[in-house]
């Protein structure tokens, strides 16, 4: 009998409860993964792959969790340092603030801010994010990326026609004026990224929506998605106010419209979603589009006082949906399953947490484009993974996997992470950026900007 030499690898992870979230969901208890390259080169049970493979870099999991790095489909990352620099009071005018923090900023604080925002994401637990188009400098996002090791989805930025259709930032940012020529000249720049598709910086269409955009720019950027095989976003029916002013604008409800222009379909993703008319659910179902869901928006602002969630529904109908962080007031990467399933609860609905974990894996893929890449553990797809910890208290006893990685220890247990193929955290440490550096570069950029808004530096930040 002629024995067969293992096939070599670069690295191999033993011994974990894997989670792949493939079609069939499939689960190995005592599971290992294969990893050449960027590519998974196969996942199965832990004795079938270590008689395939061997590797002189060997990671045992030691039975904690091993799952597709999770994923969030819609960040600002520009104004991410601004949590607790303005008022927590709902009431507040929040665009009014944030536009101030963008006029405040210039491009290295915006690359100090996205270093957090990547930082923040591989912490815990989330290899990929995409970001809508409010980056005034994509390159300080991608530089910021590639530098921890994360993967991010860009779009041109500020892409907006109109001023007066009740959108309150279009008209307050005047190093990106809402006009037809501005607009026509930035669309689709950020698509020549898509060139090199094995590196970890991505691009898709987006629009900023809410009313800053005539039908000519919706249909034009819809077509160009359509054209280059990417996703295509802008924020959508947030609140009562935007949706009355689209009304009124468009002469019916908003998704109605734009359903009739051909905007919405599989490669369209709508980011709030949060009121929706009978006639707008039903074109959301039948388009085929996903809905990027901010359940702690939907908190924040109170806006269960005037209707409940239909998000629940929709998921009960097939439609694609996944949670963000968006601007991260009071929240952080992970805390919108928790949210998601109280908002559910609250209202006599129930999202489960295998809903829930499929919703920031293999369903945040496809609201990035990039399902064919990443969302789950499958051979061919690139190694986006994370590896948990089951020595903490939060993790005992581990009988549901799912409720216990999103409802319970969450990012407390995050240890390894690997995205593209390469090791970014081992035992709780970044392995390619001194993360005091990007401390220290946070807390400045933050005391630059609030020195020009006029707002005194509390101590803690003052460093």
């Amino acid at each position: 009998m002629t024995l067969v030499a293992p096939e070599s690898c670069d690295l191999l992870i033993r011994h974990g409860y894997v989670l792949t979230v493939d079609q069939k969901r499939t689960v190995h208890p005592d599971g290992a993964i294969a990893v050449t390259g960027s590519i998974i080169s196969a996942v199965g049970p832990d004795a079938e792959i270590a008689a395939r493979y061997s590797s002189s870099r060997v990671i045992d999991a030691r039975g904690a969790p091993v799952h597709p790095g999770m994923i969030d489909p819609h960040v600002h990352t520009t104004t991410h340092l601004s949590r607790t620099a303005f008022s927590d009071d709902p009431a507040v005018d929040s665009f009014a603030l944030f536009a101030g923090w963008f006029n405040a900023v210039d491009d290295e604080d915006e690359h100090a801010n996205a270093l957090v925002v990547c930082l923040e994401l591989m912490r815990n637990g989330f290899t990929a994010a995409m970001e809508p188009g409010t980056v005034f400098s994509p390159d300080a996002l991608a530089t910021a990326a590639e530098a921890v090791g994360v993967r991010i989805s860009l779009a041109d930025p500020f892409v907006w026609d109109l001023d007066s259709g009740g959108n309150p930032l279009a008209s307050r940012l005047p190093r990106v004026p809402a006009s037809a020529a501005r607009a026509q000249s930035v669309l689709g720049r950020e698509l020549a990224r898509n060139r090199d598709n094995t590196g970890r910086v991505h691009a898709h269409v987006a629009v900023y929506g809410s009313g800053s955009v005539s039908e000519d720019l919706e249909v034009a950027a819809k077509r160009l998605a359509d054209a280059n095989g990417v996703i295509f976003n802008q924020h959508q029916n947030f609140n009562p106010t935007q949706v009355a002013n689209d009304d009124r604008r468009l002469g019916k409800h908003a998704l109605v419209r734009l359903a009739e222009l051909g905007v919405l379909g599989p490669n369209t993703s709508f980011t709030h979603m949060n009121v929706l008319r009978d006639d707008e659910v039903e074109v959301v179902v039948t388009s085929g589009m996903s809905i990027v869901w901010h359940p702690g928006n939907f908190q924040y602002y109170g806006l269960a006082k005037s209707q409940p969630s239909q998000v629940p529904g929709l998921i009960a109908h097939g439609v694609n949906v996944t949670p963000c962080v968006d601007a991260a007031k009071i929240w952080t990467f992970g805390d919108m399953a928790r949210i998601a399933y109280l908002v559910a609860r609250q209202q006599g609905d129930y999202l489960s947490c295998d809903t829930l974990f499929e919703m920031q894996t293999i369903g945040a893929a496809r609201t990035l484009g990039l399902a064919h890449l990443i969302g789950s553990i499958e051979p061919g797809k690139r190694a986006d993974i994370v590896i948990r910890r089951e020595d903490l208290p939060e993790a005992l006893p581990n009988l549901n996997v799912p409720m216990q990685i999103l409802l319970l220890s969450q990012s407390r247990a995050v240890d390894t992470v690997i995205c593209n193929g390469d090791i970014i955290l081992r035992k709780g440490v970044a392995t390619r950026i001194d993360e005091d550096v990007v401390y220290d570069r946070a807390r400045a950029s933050v005391r630059r900007v609030l020195g020009k808004l006029g707002l005194t530096v509390p101590t803690s930040a003052a460093r």
